[in-house]
């Protein structure tokens, strides 16, 4: 009975740092998907912020067709005299394409820092899992310890006899003979004979 209170331990024991290596495995796991998903994040940010890039490629090469416009027309003297100057239009489109040009720069700063930021918040997390991870094997291994220590104290319980036993075994002797008034000192009990 008592070696099977130590192998019920054993069992427990080594199935509680079973079962906290399970959790760190599978928080490492999660924490490396974590990663990677942090990694797709800065890439998806790169790639929008290569859209507002070309964008503001897009806006400068607009105001240079534009400018390059106004000089031909104003080269050819097929000017309006009622729109102006040829150059106070070509200030007017640089003001333009330059705002355009600049809210595009805009863009692409903030989807890079917003892919950046959000990229960090999960590595953060990733590091969290991590931690977690390891508190899980580290609290498998003390309850196991646990198990063990409860399976000695049920295994020197076991082996500790009992009154039962005592009586049950005759080089014990009876637990009624331990207690008699005859063992008493000084003839027994008041009231005994």
């Amino acid at each position: 009975m008592a070696w099977a209170t130590l192998a019920m331990a054993a069992v427990s024991a080594f199935s509680a740092i079973k079962q906290g290596q399970a959790q760190d495995a599978q928080a490492r796991a999660q924490a490396q998907a974590l990663e990677v998903q942090a990694d797709w994040t800065r890439f998806q940010g790169r790639q929008k912020a290569l859209e507002y890039k070309k964008r503001a490629a897009d806006e400068l090469e607009a105001t240079l067709i534009y400018q390059s416009r106004i000089n031909a027309q104003a080269g050819a003297g097929l000017m309006d005299p009622f729109s102006g100057n040829p150059m106070g239009l070509k200030i007017q489109a640089l003001d333009v394409g330059a705002t355009n040009f600049a809210m595009a720069k805009g863009n692409e700063l903030i989807v890079r820092s917003q892919a950046n930021a959000q990229a960090n918040m999960q590595l953060h997390q990733a590091a969290q899992v991590r931690e977690a991870g390891k508190s899980a094997r580290r609290s498998g291994f003390f309850n196991a310890a646990f198990a063990m220590a409860q399976g000695a104290y049920g295994y020197h319980q076991a082996k500790i006899p009992s009154a039962a036993t005592a009586s049950a075994n005759p080089q014990l002797g009876s637990q009624s003979q331990i207690y008699s008034p005859s063992f008493a000192p000084y003839g027994g009990y008041p009231g005994y004979k």
